[in-house]
């Protein structure tokens, strides 16, 4: 009987886990472009103002401004600290299909190995059978591991445009 990993995956678990960090990416990058749209309309609307009623009026509605990029700056930073996280979480799951991938490969040159070794026609077809299973295991494997690193990769692309549009305006992003 074969040996069993206990931390098998199906394909089903593995795509659906893909389509989860996808989804957790797109909605934390689009509250990253919220966030990153307020600080620029409340850069762009102080430039506009001209203050020239009275200088309380005045110091008083650059505090509320600045008050307002702070608030919009800080909440830019936690939302790109949890995408961060989430960067992380589909990275080490890019890291899990490669190893699932690599311990496929290894299995393709056992099976390969005893194709080469059994005698009999019948054995040798089941042992074909096995062996195409590990190919298209392999090949799934390969695909989603390219599936999810181009949406991370992408995912990381948009937050630092995000980042440079932040920085742009010279607000403080950590």
């Amino acid at each position: 009987m074969a040996r069993r990993k206990s931390d098998r995956r199906s394909r089903g678990e593995i795509t659906e886990r893909i389509e989860k960090h996808q989804t957790d990416m797109r909605e934390k990058g689009d509250q990253i472009g919220k966030s990153v749209s307020d600080v620029e309309l409340e850069r762009q609307t102080r430039d506009q103002l001209d203050l020239g009623g009275t200088s309380e009026a005045a110091e008083a509605i650059e505090r509320a401004l600045d008050s307002a990029e702070d608030t919009s700056v800080k909440e830019f930073d936690a939302e790109s600290q949890a995408l961060d996280q989430v960067h992380g979480d589909a990275e080490g799951h890019e890291t899990e299909l490669r190893e699932r991938s690599d311990a496929a490969n290894t299995d393709l040159d056992k099976l390969s190995d005893a194709g080469g070794r059994l005698h009999g026609d019948s054995s040798n077809r089941e042992l074909l059978k096995a062996k195409e299973e590990d190919e298209r295991d392999i090949e799934f494997l390969k695909e989603q591991e390219a599936r999810a690193r181009e949406a991370r990769e992408e995912s990381k692309r948009l937050h630092e445009e995000h980042q440079r549009r932040i920085s742009a305006g010279g607000g403080q992003v950590t």
